[in-house]
């Protein structure tokens, strides 16, 4: 009995080890990340090894990823966490706060200001909730620990330390989401570092400054192929003989909807022929639910992968510039009662 308690302590305590008090500065994967802050960006390696020594593993990053609402909501379910009064209300105040600011956006970037609301909307709910995860723990966990993706958040990692050297942060005390995105509008460090901009003129890059979180929006969406006055996407109705092969993976327009047409899926809204798309389908407790995406929609995407999160989107930037419409109808109603 005493062997097999001692025995039970050990694995206790190398599994504690491994989860809460890894000195990743130590760790075998930490060598390559070392050697390119050393040989390419002049870091020391002490320097380095003493940001790593600060990361802890933190079990609920991973958990997190494992079990984001993306993976494991139905359509229905996480379209409703997001088209709610309170969401889209927030929105409408969004526009009209920063009407300045958005209307300078939308004439530099070509992105309609309800868009760049609704993704502050979705990621932060406006800015109200900008996670609370600490970065650095959130990145090393999932750079040397996460099964799949560690390759991609070493990049970031690896990012987020230049990003620290650059805005003179402690990288041990920013907070952010458990994936290790940052500020209002949720840009991982890579993002941070190349498409952030600053907004307001003043000399500095903050994504938890309102104005600079909405011109940085902007210029990601740009960045990845936003065209100004373009379809974003419709509702579409299938023949009883769609081809089903036509929905693959992934959200890059791959059809015409002339094509699509040919194959059983059919614009609600008039939009030209040779325009490409994506089929989207949803299918949960509601039935199918069929759109065609096109190239503003993938690049909604590049945000988040996830056709649930572009959609989101999209559907909840439509009833923000209705609920802001209204807003405005009503003032000046409000204004001209004598």
């Amino acid at each position: 009995m005493r062997k097999i308690f001692i025995l039970f302590t050990s694995v206790l305590l190398t599994s504690i080890s491994s989860l809460g008090m890894a000195n990743y500065s130590e760790h075998p994967k930490a060598a390559k990340l070392i050697e390119q802050l050393t040989s390419s960006h002049g870091f020391s390696e002490a320097e380095v090894r003493n940001i790593l020594s600060k990361a802890q593993t933190e079990q609920r990053i991973l958990d997190s990823m494992a079990n984001a609402a993306e993976k494991t909501k139905t359509w229905t379910a996480y379209r409703k966490s997001f088209l709610v009064p309170t969401r889209v209300n927030g929105g409408a105040t969004f526009l009209q706060k920063y009407a300045g600011e958005l209307a300078a956006a939308e004439q530099r970037y070509g992105v309609p200001r309800q868009v760049i609301a609704a993704i502050v909307g979705v990621e932060t709910n406006y800015g109200g909730y900008t996670g609370k995860a600490n970065v650095l723990n959130a990145l090393a966990t999932l750079a040397f620990e996460h099964p799949r993706r560690g390759k991609f958040f070493q990049s970031e990692l690896l990012e987020f330390i230049l990003l620290c050297r650059e805005q003179g942060w402690a990288a041990s005390e920013r907070l952010g989401s458990y994936a290790g995105a940052m500020g209002i509008s949720q840009f991982m460090p890579s993002n941070y570092r190349r498409l952030a901009v600053d907004g307001n003129g003043d000399g500095r890059i903050d994504l938890h400054n309102p104005v600079d979180a909405i011109h940085s929006v902007a210029n990601y969406l740009v960045h990845h192929g936003w065209q100004a006055g373009a379809v974003v996407a419709t509702r579409a109705s299938v023949s009883r003989d769609f081809d089903a092969s036509v929905i693959g993976k992934g959200l890059k327009p791959n059809y015409s909807v002339g094509e699509l047409a040919q194959r059983g899926y059919f614009s609600q809204q008039s939009v030209q022929q040779d325009m490409r798309a994506r089929v989207v389908r949803f299918n949960d407790e509601d039935g199918d639910e069929f759109w065609l995406g096109f190239d503003n929609f993938y690049s909604i995407s590049r945000y988040n992968p996830r056709s649930k999160y572009a959609m989101a989107v999209y559907l909840l930037s439509e009833e923000i510039l209705q609920a802001y419409a209204k807003k405005q109808l009503s003032r000046l109603r409000a204004v001209s009662i004598p």
